[in-house]
């Protein structure tokens, strides 16, 4: 295992490779991580940074500490790749997952809404929409590919390619007068078509997953519809149920 981290924030990469680590199963054994003296001496950082880096984790329910006893993984053979729980953005989510992101911008397009747009996103069919399209790399290989769906008249001012932010959070912060507050996604097993094909890099008939998301403001009104579609052979999402306390 190479236990070699990127640049700054140094916690953040630190923790992604750790995170690496428990993807690679090695902890499986165990099930339990080294001390932090041990980890700041193969990460050659402070145990004030490895520290830092276990808490994200923790509150990540990736880990959990036992005082005293040590530090476990959650549950045995734990796998995680990506949690789509939490509101995030897909590229925070990839970085997340121990990729380094980047993007490959394929345009913006304005065009007349369809009847399944208009319908998810309570507008009129004749209305306007600001198709935004993208693929997400994971250390340089498409992974995921998003349609963004935005109503023209909701917006406060055009967005460019070149001043696109990483998150369809921060876009709607910057060119919406209304915010995502909160999204409900539904997964939607699929088949890469010819287009897919050449986006994702996948062969003909390859599984992949497809997510439909509608993204509310803080008044319950849909303001964003997207469409993912997810490369598995690299991201597997994990979504972490508990029990019920009440």
């Amino acid at each position: 295992m190479d236990f070699s981290v990127s640049k700054v924030p140094l916690y953040i990469s630190v923790k992604n490779a750790i995170l690496k680590a428990i993807q690679s199963g090695m902890f499986d054994e165990s099930n339990q991580l080294p001390t932090e003296k041990i980890l700041a001496e193969k990460f050659n950082v402070s145990r004030a940074t490895i520290r830092s880096a276990l808490q994200y984790l923790e509150d990540e329910n990736v880990i959990k500490k036992q005082q005293g006893v040590g530090t476990f993984l959650t549950h045995k053979n734990f796998l995680l790749k990506m949690r789509i729980d939490k509101i995030k953005g897909f590229y925070q989510l990839l970085r997340d997952s121990g990729y380094e992101p980047s993007i490959r911008e394929e345009g913006i397009f304005r065009e007349s809404i369809d009847q399944k747009i208009s319908e998810q996103l309570n507008v009129s069919r004749d209305s306007e929409v600001l198709i935004i399209q993208r693929t997400l790399l994971g250390d340089g290989k498409p992974a995921i590919h998003l349609r963004e769906y935005i109503p023209v008249a909701s917006l406060t001012r055009m967005p460019e390619v070149e001043s696109l932010p990483e998150s369809i959070l921060e876009i709607s912060e910057q060119f919406l007068s209304r915010k995502i507050e909160y999204s409900i996604s539904e997964i939607i097993p699929a088949i890469v078509d010819r287009a897919m094909m050449k986006t994702l890099d996948l062969p003909k008939g390859n599984p992949i997953l497809r997510l439909e998301e509608i993204h509310f403001d803080q008044n319950n009104e849909p303001i964003i519809f997207s469409e993912v579609f997810v490369n598995n052979h690299i991201i597997r999402f994990n979504l972490i149920r508990t029990r019920d306390r009440f």
